[in-house]
């Protein structure tokens, strides 16, 4: 199970989404936007946001056997022996 946790499931798109809102949280925190507790879990949110957008992998979404990866993707990794999730 645990391996199945680290294959590759996010899609391009996926984690451009992840990072971009990561990067706006962090940005919120950084600069003040937000204060006390909710502060802190925006700061947390948004660093477990760009992590997963840079691993491709998202453990939320192996439990629930999801994998947003296109085709296309799919295809690319194969041909270059990436190990991504199957559905």
């Amino acid at each position: 199970m645990s391996k199945k946790l680290f294959q590759r499931n996010l899609g391009r798109t996926d984690r451009i989404i992840r990072l971009i809102i990561g990067v706006l949280a962090l940005g919120a925190w950084y600069f003040g936007a937000v204060a006390g507790t909710i502060a802190i879990v925006i700061g947390v949110a948004a660093i477990m946001l760009i992590g997963t957008s840079a691993a491709a992998s998202c453990p939320l979404n192996s439990v629930a056997n999801i994998n947003t990866m296109s085709q296309k993707e799919r295809e690319e990794n194969d041909a270059k022996g990436i190990s991504y999730q199957k559905k």
